[in-house]
C-alpha cells in the first residue's frame, strides 16, 4: 500500500504455498508446506474470529467489478479465431521448463522473459470453441490460463532480475548467495508488470533468530 511494502491489508489472508512466509528459508522441500498450513491456518482462523467479533467491515467492491468480470467472459464468447486454452497452457509449461528450470543462466532467463511475453499476447486471443453455458470446462480452463500467465511472468521476470543463487534459485552465472544486495523478498506488480522489493524479517517475536546460511547436505 503506497510506499509501504509491509503494509497489512485487512481481510486478506494467505496460507500455505501462496503465503511466502519463509519458514523454510528460500526453498521449500516437498510436503514441508504442511507446517505452514497448520500453524498459519490456525493463526488466520483465530484472527478471522477476532475480526468478526469486532465487526470489521470489508471495503466495498468497485462499482464496475461485475462488469469487468463479465467483459472477460464476453471476450471469450466473441472469439472467432486463435488457439485453444490447452495450446497456450502447454506453451507456458514448455517455456517455463526450458528457461526457468533447476539450472539457470542470464541468457536463458532473458530469452524466457521474451518467450513468456510473446505467449501473453496469445492469451488475449484464446479461442473458445465451446460456447455453452452449462458445465463448460473449456471456459474454466481459459480463465485459468489468465492466472497461469500472470504467475509465469512474475516468476520469470523475478528470477531473471535476481543476480545470485539462493535456495531453489541456482544461477550458473552467479553461483554465490549475495546477502548484501539480495537478502530481500521480490514483489510483482501486475499493473505495469514491474518489480519492487521488501526486507526479510529476521527478528522473530518469541524465538532466537536464525542467520541466513548456505544450503548444504
Amino acid at each position: 500500500q503506497g510506499d509501504n511494502p509491509t503494509a497489512v491489508v485487512g481481510g486478506l489472508y494467505a496460507i500455505g504455498e501462496c503465503s511466502c512466509v519463509s519458514v523454510h528459508g528460500a526453498n521449500r522441500l516437498g510436503t514441508n508446506s504442511l507446517l505452514d498450513l497448520m500453524v498459519f491456518g490456525r493463526s488466520a482462523g483465530n484472527h478471522i474470529i477476532a475480526s468478526e467479533a469486532h465487526k470489521r467491515a470489508h471495503k466495498p467492491l468497485p462499482k464496475d467489478a461485475a462488469e469487468r468480470s463479465l467483459a472477460r467472459l464476453a471476450q471469450l464468447d466473441a472469439s472467432k479465431t486463435g488457439d485453444g486454452s490447452h495450446v497456450v497452457a502447454d506453451a507456458i509449461r514448455t517455456a517455463m521448463q526450458t528457461h526457468c528450470g533447476v539450472f539457470r543462466t542470464d541468457k536463458l532467463m532473458s530469452e524466457g522473459v521474451q518467450a513468456i511475453a510473446d505467449i501473453a499476447d496469445q492469451v488475449d486471443r484464446i479461442h473458445l470453441k465451446d460456447k455453452s453455458r452449462v458445465f463448460n470446462t473449456a471456459r474454466i480452463e481459459a480463465l485459468e490460463v489468465d492466472n497461469l500467465i500472470e504467475v509465469a511472468k512474475a516468476t520469470m521476470v523475478s528470477a531473471q532480475a535476481r543476480k545470485e543463487s539462493r535456495g531453489a534459485h541456482y544461477h550458473n552465472d552467479h553461483t554465490e548467495r549475495d546477502d548484501q544486495d539480495w537478502l530481500k523478498h521480490t514483489l510483482w506488480w501486475r499493473e505495469g508488470s514491474r518489480l519492487s522489493y521488501k526486507p526479510v524479517q529476521l527478528k522473530p517475536l518469541t524465538v532466537e533468530p536464525f542467520k541466513p546460511k548456505a544450503r548444504t547436505f
